[in-house]
């Protein structure tokens, strides 16, 4: 009677329970080795009985790891399926002969026991994922006959409930990460019939473990996700949060969710929810386990907030380097360091250095190059060591070029060269790693075909050169294959090949290009326009991806001059603001600061921003639009954004660096919205002696030092102008004095004209001066003094204060650069503040504008002439 209530499914089931009793019955063991029988007790598959009945079981069994010691192994399926976990455990301890010697063992023991009585086809596929998943994560090969059975019969059981019964979600994720491993197949193919059981358990998710392993099918299976579905699933666990089944006591699944967001392709969209995860991690900060710790630390330093982790990471990280010294606990420690710990940093980073213990672990090279760079060590000695360590990496490890991993230090090489300004060079890691990218380039690999990798590859090579005819041409393959591949260029692929470009004419050929080298950079340049023009006609452009085209079209001048630069610069003007994020507010500060181009729009919307996430955005954001702003001349419509930002910067004074409060400041002093409580803090002893530390440890010793002493005395010049109540003295007249001896005055084709109509104007040219410099170290081009009557008085050579019997008249000639790109009558804020400082030391400024100065109209005889006797309100 009660078996006519059971399903098609449960028939099935018992069906199957009874053949493989009946199979038992037969064989009361499974015997695998060398031949011999040994009794064992019957067990049934995992599949049938209950988990708990086995974990029961396994703890008085010996490990899998010990029975496969041994030449003769009997191993029952429950106990293989809940050993397979606990065997990848221990494999990833292991040194390499040990992994190899094991996976020796598991493909004579455990893979014969697989193919044994057609078990594969009556295993579950909760049974199937887990042989997959762990036999791949030892790196038991696809190609494995045994492998590629369990793989198919687990698609097939998939493919097969489509329309009927809901596959687990644990098999799901598990085939989803076994599958992406290594990047053997075609995943949006592969996983097709994936989709339908996810779109159910993305509906029916409750729980924290639903939500955990959905995050992993999500962040495996990403190309297959529509935006309906991740919305939906992103306000299930905004509703989880909200409820608090997802809180700081769930930290695993949280870390799973921001994982999966901080894809590359979505990245950018989800800044709430990201936001809101990350602060409910904070209580749980300091207990978590260290690799998630550092994947919050990574989360955090790419998205540059939300700012309440700066203190809870930084005492987080501390304490696991506490507990351990590492190059990995130490890169997760050093982006948060006092520059007080500087030097304590420093000598740790030396003893990892040097140590072979410290380079026998996973990825030493890539989390020492993290702590170089921060430190912002210029040292010779250190960064030589470092990059010869990494040619020994290279020679010694045969996945640095199997699986394209050297294409890592590719990339930390020139952002290193980068940040020295070209100045360091390691010949021998640009040999080593431009012949490894040729031969995968020129061989037969199938990676020197994909557009992605070649465009890594490439770049290296444009950059650096080291192949046979460098000094005259780049080699020919490469410009064929850009050729072949350019309609697959996708954004970032162009920017890497723009770069790479970039670097070789200034490193290499700054002062010579040969011919065929102009003929192949000709040829590269209409290649990168047209994918750009391709891109910009996107619908879906977001302003992260326009950032990246910008970017790319600027690294030459010859982009730049372009209509499509200046098309996708036009297009900040169009875009949707709702999606903005630190980093993309960070991105789009760099090109306006950059290209001089004034977007209002967008300007007010960035300056929104900060008003509305001021507790959540760091100071080093609002540096740099505030220096942004300040440089393009533009005011914010509202003053609550400048008041939110002095406030930032207080609360952020101890981790920023001088060199940015410096120039947040001097924005700030031009708004005239600076506070009192900043300027006492930067104008003491203790602040300028935080600055002489950060030039004696900075990177470019060629421009850095200049670059912040100049900015220190803008800076100075301007409180004393402008505020004389905050009583800042100005002490910046030797460096005035000492710039002056050190930089010849150099004329322009332009200053010369207007000089010289000018002598004819006046009729002598004792009646003006040229290049003069005032007391708080302005330059003027042209002074002319007149007397009440409005007559010419010989210039003096000194400063005049008379000013109730002499009007001073200051001429500046206001280059092309002194307006923004594309507005010719929006004067950029240096200018302005120049203007204004000069006006307050009593004179009276005119402009000359170069751009209306070379106009045709100007052209016409004479015309110049009477253009300076107006300007000057001269009628002889």
């Amino acid at each position: 009677m009660y078996l006519s209530y059971l399903s098609r499914g449960q028939w099935k089931c018992l069906q199957y329970l009874l053949q493989i009793h009946r199979l038992q019955l037969m064989r009361r063991h499974v015997h695998l080795g060398a031949g011999r029988q040994t009794q064992q007790k019957e067990n049934l598959p995992a599949a049938f009985l209950p988990r708990r009945f086995y974990q029961e079981q396994k703890a008085n069994e010996d490990s899998l790891l010990q029975r496969l010691q041994h030449d003769s192994v009997i191993i029952e399926l429950p106990q293989l399926i809940n050993g397979l976990p606990n065997l990848w455990v221990q494999y990833q301890n292991m040194d390499e002969t040990n992994k190899l010697d094991l996976r020796t063992k598991v493909v004579r023991n455990i893979l014969p026991f697989l193919d044994k009585d057609d078990l594969i086809n009556h295993m579950t596929v909760d049974d199937l994922s887990c042989c997959y998943l762990y036999l791949r994560k030892i790196h038991i090969p696809n190609s494995n006959l045994t492998v590629e059975r369990i793989l198919t019969q687990g698609l097939r059981l998939i493919e097969d409930s489509v329309h009927g019964n809901l596959i687990p979600l644990t098999s799901l994720s598990r085939f989803a990460v076994g599958i992406n491993l290594e990047r053997d197949f075609f995943t949006p193919l592969v996983c097709r019939n994936f989709m339908p059981h996810l779109d159910r358990h993305i509906h029916q998710c409750q729980t924290e473990e639903q939500v955990r392993l959905l995050a992993t099918c999500l962040f495996q299976l990403h190309p297959l996700i529509d935006q309906d579905s991740l919305q939906t699933y992103k306000e299930k666990v905004q509703k989880l949060i909200q409820d608090k089944t997802l809180s700081e006591f769930t930290p695993k699944a949280l870390i799973k969710v921001l994982h999966m967001l901080n894809l590359p392709v979505w990245s950018q969209q989800h800044t709430p929810l990201r936001r809101k995860i990350m602060l409910t991690l904070i209580p749980c900060l300091g207990e978590l386990e260290a690799n998630d710790l550092k994947s919050v630390c990574r989360t955090f330093l790419h998205h540059q907030e939300p700012a309440e982790l700066v203190g809870p990471l930084k005492a987080a990280t501390e304490k696991i380097l506490k507990d351990e010294l590492t190059p990995d606990n130490l890169s997760c420690a050093v982006p948060f360091a006092m520059p007080q710990q500087r030097d304590n940093y420093l000598m740790q980073f030396k003893t990892l250095l040097y140590s072979n213990d410290s380079w026998s672990l996973p990825n030493t090279s890539g989390f020492l190059f993290t702590i170089l760079r921060a430190l912002k060590i210029s040292d010779l000695q250190q960064c030589n060591t470092y990059w010869s360590l990494v040619i020994k990496e290279l020679d010694s490890s045969l996945e640095e070029q199997t699986h394209l991993r050297f294409l890592r230090h590719c990339q930390r090489y020139m952002n290193f060269n980068n940040n020295l300004g070209g100045t360091y060079r390691h010949h021998d890691v640009e040999r080593k790693l431009s012949r490894m990218c040729m031969e995968v380039i020129d061989g037969g690999d199938i990676a020197g075909r994909l557009p992605s990798k070649f465009a890594r590859m490439a770049s290296f090579v444009l950059a650096y050169g080291q192949t046979p005819f460098a000094w005259k041409k780049f080699p020919n393959i490469l410009l064929s294959k850009m050729l072949t591949m350019a309609q697959q260029f996708d954004i970032q692929d162009c920017f890497l090949l723009s770069r790479g470009m970039q670097i070789a004419c200034e490193l290499r050929f700054r002062h010579n290009v040969p011919p065929l080298m102009t003929m192949q950079l000709t040829t590269m340049d209409s290649i990168l326009i047209g994918c750009a023009e391709r891109h910009l006609e996107e619908p879906t452009l977001k302003a992260s991806d326009l950032s990246v085209i910008v970017r790319t079209l600027s690294h030459r001048k010859t982009l730049k001059n372009t209509q499509v630069y200046n098309e996708a610069l036009a297009l900040y003007k169009t875009l949707n603001c709702n999606d903005l994020s630190s980093r993309v507010v960070r991105d789009m500060a760099y090109n306006f600061n950059a290209s001089h181009f004034f977007v209002p729009e967008m300007l007010d919307s960035m300056f929104d921003y900060i008003a509305q996430q001021h507790q959540h955005i760091t100071g080093d954001t609002v540096e740099k639009v505030l220096t942004c702003s300040y440089n393009l001349g533009y005011t914010p419509n509202s003053l609550e954004a400048l008041e939110r930002a002095g406030n930032i910067l207080l609360r952020d004074f101890d981790h920023m660096s001088g060199l940015s409060l410096i120039q947040a400041s001097l924005a700030l002093c031009f708004y005239k919205t600076i506070p009192e409580q900043l300027i006492n803090q930067v104008f003491c002893v203790k602040f300028i002696q935080r600055i002489e530390d950060e030039i004696q440890i900075c990177y470019s010793k060629a421009t850095y030092p200049e670059r912040v002493l100049n900015q220190v005395m803008q800076l100075n010049r301007t409180v004393c102008l402008d505020m004389p109540e905050a009583n800042v003295p100005w002490f910046q007249q030797n460096y005035i004095e000492a710039q002056l001896s050190k930089k010849p005055v150099q004329t322009s084709i332009f200053g010369r004209e207007v000089q010289q109509l000018l002598q004819d104007v006046l009729k002598d040219d004792k009646y003006f001066r040229c290049n003069h410099t005032t007391p708080y170290g302005y330059q003027i081009d042209f002074v002319i003094h007149f007397d009440k009557d409005k007559k010419l008085l010989p210039a003096t050579p000194v400063e005049s204060t008379m000013l109730d019997r002499i009007t001073k008249v200051a001429i500046l000639l206001l280059k092309l650069d002194s307006f923004c790109e594309n507005d010719l009558t929006a004067l950029r804020g240096p200018e302005s503040l120049k203007i204004k400082h000069l006006e307050m030391m009593g004179y009276k400024v005119l402009h000359i504008n170069e751009h209306d100065w070379n106009s045709k109209y100007m052209k016409a005889r004479g015309a110049k002439t009477n253009y300076l006797k107006c300007l000057l309100q001269i009628s002889h």
